[in-house]
């Protein structure tokens, strides 16, 4: 892996592919993706004490690319590998995120149900009523009794009230290598109770 941040640009290597970020726009090999047009998004890391591996997914429509790369304890490789990986998730988060949550807020406001997530994670879907894990029997969680969602160690976790408090666990889980796991904490912040 080959990684460059030169006037505001990422440039990682992995393999044969490159991946390119530069402002309003990422490639990913031949594949271009603008960011005012993707339509969802998906980024996860893991780190261990001597490596890291760290995956970003974009699409638009049909098209989606994924991009992989692990760094390993060789001399600044992890730390140079952390920052552009940060880079690339504030741009996203800059960009992408709040217009896709607006987009799906949108959706769901007008009586339509959105996927979070998807194989291989579990899926979260979403509708005016509320929050349904996308399993056989699950029930709906009304927005009433959801607080708020959040995310932590590669999971995003939706919080609920039980009692006028807020629970101790999270009433339900996504694991952020879903297409739009990591926009399901603005979704939420849209609807949720206070």
């Amino acid at each position: 892996m080959n990684e460059s941040a030169v006037s505001g640009e990422i440039r990682m290597r992995s393999g044969r592919r490159e991946l390119v970020a530069s402002g309003e726009m990422i490639s990913i090999g031949d594949r271009e993706f603008r960011l005012t047009e993707v339509t969802r998004v998906m980024y996860r890391a893991a780190v261990r004490a001597n490596q890291a591996s760290y995956t970003i997914g974009l699409a638009r429509g049909d098209l989606r690319c994924t991009f992989m790369f692990d760094a390993y304890r060789r001399g600044t490789e992890l730390a140079d590998a952390r920052e552009a990986w940060t880079g690339l998730v504030a741009l996203l988060e800059a960009t992408a995120c709040p217009r896709i949550a607006a987009r799906l807020v949108r959706t769901i406001v007008t009586g339509g149900t959105v996927p979070f997530g998807g194989s291989p994670s579990a899926r979260i879907d979403a509708n005016a009523e509320g929050l349904c894990p996308h399993r056989p029997f699950a029930k709906t969680v009304p927005w009433s009794q959801i607080t708020g969602a959040d995310t932590s160690n590669g999971q995003v976790r939706v919080w609920t009230v039980a009692n006028g408090a807020i629970t101790r666990k999270p009433k339900m889980s996504l694991d952020m290598f879903g297409w739009n796991a990591v926009v399901l904490p603005r979704v939420v912040a849209a609807f949720a109770t206070r």
